[in-house]
């Protein structure tokens, strides 16, 4: 009996993929595209690669990060990227470094390595290396002036439109500031 049931099994999966047809991925993905069309604290938008990402208001930049504050906030993010802790046992970077003769020659090149000991040794290669971790670089707007010479605030854009594009990544942003698109 399980014999059968096995063969019925393998037989309806060759049956089905038979007659499947192709996905059409693009066209699955794409029809989750994100559309804005007001201001929204929860609704900016991100693209990324894993390892850095751009996350912008309507203007498509980072020009209203106070807005967005307590919400999905604006920012510049990398995975890695130098960084500044306090260097409360004062190691020197010469500490990381290790001669090498490479061409046999008697000349010594220094390179920073990671060094096993002694303990300082390998401390101060930690200090200076091993520094990865999410890191905030920084916010990328424009500064909006309307026709008064006053800067503008997110409430005097108007007939915004903003997409993002899952397939390709690409965040198109349109809006009105005094009656000029952009």
């Amino acid at each position: 009996m399980k014999k059968l049931a096995l063969y019925l099994s393998l037989f309806l999966i060759g049956f089905s993929t038979v007659n499947a047809q192709k996905i059409d991925r693009k066209k699955v993905v794409q029809r989750h595209n994100i559309v804005n069309t007001k201001a929204d604290t929860l609704a900016s938008l991100t693209v990324g690669n894993g390892k850095f990402a751009y996350t912008v208001d309507i203007t498509g930049m980072q020009s209203f990060p106070e807005y967005y504050k307590k919400g999905v906030s604006l920012g510049t993010q990398s995975e890695w990227g130098w960084d500044s802790f306090p260097n409360t046992q004062n190691y020197k970077f010469e500490e990381t470094l290790k001669a090498y003769d490479f061409n046999n020659d008697g000349r010594k090149a220094l390179y920073s390595t990671q060094l096993k000991s002694p303990e300082r040794n390998k401390e101060a290669v930690e200090y200076f290396r091993v520094n990865q971790h999410r890191l905030q670089l920084g916010n990328i707007g424009l500064e909006l002036l309307k026709k008064d010479g006053q800067k503008a605030k997110i409430s005097d854009l108007t007939n915004i439109n903003q997409k993002i594009d899952l397939w390709t990544g690409i965040i198109t942003s349109e809006f009105s500031l005094d009656g000029n698109s952009y």
